[in-house]
């Protein structure tokens, strides 16, 4: 059975086109592809990358291999059989790429795509609506863009966009981590109270872990299962051990020797910040009823 790569966009041509030179603006791609389509296509294919986004395109017999400024290329792949390629439904499935656009050229290049008749990307969704920022567009092919207006948004490699405005939120770094300090939670050496006053500590635990929680000092707590003297874990969102210890000594619990900590500072994936927020959602229950 032959597999079909990337879906067939059928356009309307002609259209008037401004040309444009490849200093105006890059498509970032750094690596390659193969898109398959109807050999009727090779006319648009040639048009749009090649006039209209300025690209430089290498002509074989059934091919057309067009280049980008990020280092890479996509191979568009001619064929007379219909079963090669993908129809109009499978449009999600083709791959994005990211079309760099400084913002003095950012309304005539977003113009330049519509005159050309590549329509918007599902523009019933709402987060491919926000074209301030950026546009969703099917070019010839099927393949999908997004045409961004800052760096801050390009795509990472594996087609994976990267979220400047969060990444700045959440304090990550190039590789989308930070540093955390981890909290082990001991058993401590006074645990022998009556149940009402063992009960009343608790409650006064799980109350300051939510006081940090909503000071955004404490990101994650948890329990271990089982019985034994590990109990469980913090992990402080603050940059020093002196500052975790601080933060802990204000736990009812460590205060009552019911429990002891061992601070280790931990590098982790900056995610863990949106982790309280989401939780927040997930609960059908609070653990202090």
């Amino acid at each position: 059975m032959k597999t079909k790569v990337f879906p067939l966009l059928v356009l309307l041509c002609s259209f008037a086109l401004t040309a444009q030179s490849p200093s105006d603006y890059t498509i970032v791609f750094t690596s390659q592809a193969k898109v398959n389509l109807h050999e009727n296509q090779r006319q648009n294919i040639n048009s749009f990358f090649g006039v209209a986004l300025g690209r430089r395109i290498e002509p074989k017999t059934d091919s057309d291999w067009v280049y980008f400024d990020g280092g890479g290329f996509v191979k568009f792949a001619y064929h007379s059989d219909e079963n090669m390629v993908l129809d109009s439904s499978e449009f999600i499935k083709s791959m994005q790429l990211g079309l760099l656009v400084p913002s003095t050229e950012y309304e005539a290049v977003q113009s330049i795509i519509k005159n050309y008749g590549a329509p918007p990307m599902l523009p019933e969704v709402e987060k491919y609506q926000d074209h301030a920022h950026f546009y969703y567009f099917h070019a010839p092919g099927g393949q999908i863009f997004r045409i961004v207006n800052s760096e801050k948004t390009l795509p990472k490699k594996g087609g994976v966009l990267f979220d400047a405005e969060k990444a700045e939120k959440y304090g990550a770094d190039d590789y989308g981590m930070k540093k955390y300090v981890f909290a082990f939670l001991k058993r401590g050496p006074n645990r022998s109270l009556p149940k009402e006053e063992a009960d009343a500590l608790q409650m006064a635990h799980l109350e300051n872990i939510g006081k940090l929680a909503q000071e955004g000092k404490l990101v994650l707590a948890g329990p271990f299962f089982g019985n034994d003297d590990l109990r469980g874990i913090y992990i402080f969102n603050v940059d020093s051990l002196e500052e975790a210890k601080t933060l802990t000594e204000t736990d009812p619990a460590i205060q009552a020797g019911s429990l002891t900590m061992e601070l280790k500072e931990w590098y982790g994936s900056a995610a863990l910040m949106a982790v309280n927020q989401i939780g927040l959602t997930l609960a059908k229950k609070s653990i202090m009823d």
